[in-house]
């Protein structure tokens, strides 16, 4: 799985290398800022990692997948829902990769990035997927907020191997992978 896990954040990087500012940030009609919005992101980042990773890559991409009727994950994990997952659906042995995405705005409510990180946990554990991305897009002052670090490294402690924390700064450059 590693050498899948390796060619999967390549692509990765190369999808978010290809996301522009209309997707990285919205314009809003009568403001002259425009705003973060994590679904847009999404979509598009999903888009980006489908054209890049093709029909021959042994895992499927899906973003937001409902497990109300998974008898296996539902009952340990309740209704949370990461925002992608790549694994063979079906096949409870080829979970490859769960994420998370978060805006630079997350640095506001930290509460919701360890609730995001908490899901990535149960998805380590419960659903045995081999590796997670917490992945924080957006720029300010171009550096991450001081607030953001910290809180990941307290919360993925026992898990730095198995879960790393990407930040995607600016429009059509490469994501990083930040060392926590």
């Amino acid at each position: 799985m590693e050498s899948d896990f390796n060619y999967f954040m390549d692509c990765f990087m190369i999808a978010g290398e290809r996301i522009n500012h209309h997707y990285f940030q919205l314009p809003v009609a009568g403001s002259e800022e425009p705003i973060y919005r994590e679904r847009v992101y999404c979509y598009e980042l999903y888009h980006q990692l489908r054209c890049v990773l093709g029909d021959g890559f042994p895992y499927k991409l899906n973003g937001e997948v409902d497990k109300n009727g998974h008898r296996i994950i539902r009952p340990e994990l309740g209704p949370k829902k990461p925002d992608f997952v790549v694994h063979d659906p079906g096949n409870m042995n080829q979970n490859l990769v769960v994420i998370e995405v978060k805006p630079i705005t997350v640095k506001d409510n930290i509460r919701e990035l360890r609730d995001d990180i908490n899901t990535l946990i149960g998805f380590l554990n419960k659903a045995k997927y081999y590796r997670a991305i917490m992945l924080v897009y957006g720029n300010e002052k171009n550096e991450l907020p001081a607030n953001i670090i910290p809180n990941v490294k307290n919360s993925i402690e026992g898990y730095v191997n198995r879960i790393a924390l990407l930040w995607h700064s600016c429009p059509m450059e490469k994501p990083i992978v930040v060392k926590v």
